[in-house]
């Protein structure tokens, strides 16, 4: 978990994450881009890995050092 956690943390995923977030945000503006199945699934996508890495982070943080 350790490995998986450095690798996360120095990638450009959370770049990535906020770039996203920035675009569907922008895309939301528009009352029909916001309907669109693509609009719906990137939105849950990016919603679901910030909670992902959130709980993985507080599960690590949490656990005992061996």
């Amino acid at each position: 978990m350790e490995g998986y956690l450095a690798v996360v943390a120095d990638s450009d995923l959370f770049g990535c994450l906020a770039f996203l977030s920035l675009a569907l945000l922008v895309t939301a503006l528009h009352r029909r881009a916001q309907e669109t199945y693509l609009h719906r699934v990137l939105t849950f996508i990016v919603l679901a890995s910030v909670v992902a890495m959130f709980v993985a982070g507080t599960w690590y943080g949490n656990s005992n050092p061996a």
